[in-house]
């Protein structure tokens, strides 16, 4: 087991549960605010960031790369297409969200 304190592995646990309740918006407050005397909670919320954070750029540009194909006639089945990238959005989504919960735990128990 690693010398972290239970209060930082609790932040850091907090950061990954935060998909739960205030996803996103939890974990860059922790990163922002934990400075540069807390290297292992501003690691664990910056993960914690981008893992919940990647769906939704995934599903931005997804709908861009639609539009632009739908605007310029680039697919013949675009609805298809369109169904393709969604569902795999929503698997890449489902993904993360497990992995943010079984992170938490992870960290909670000591073994990050």
């Amino acid at each position: 087991m690693n010398n972290i304190s239970l209060s930082k592995r609790i932040i850091g646990a907090l950061s990954y549960l935060s998909i739960l309740f205030l996803p996103v918006i939890f974990p860059l407050i922790v990163w922002i605010v934990a400075g540069p005397e807390n290297p292992w909670v501003k690691k664990q919320a910056k993960v914690a960031f981008w893992t919940q954070i990647f769906p939704l750029i995934y599903i931005i540009f997804s709908l861009l790369f639609i539009s632009v194909a739908a605007w310029h006639s680039m697919v013949v089945n675009l609805g298809a297409f369109s169904g393709v990238l969604l569902t795999f959005a929503l698997l890449i989504a489902l993904i993360l969200y497990i992995y943010n919960i079984a992170m938490a735990v992870k960290v909670l128990l000591g073994r990050e």
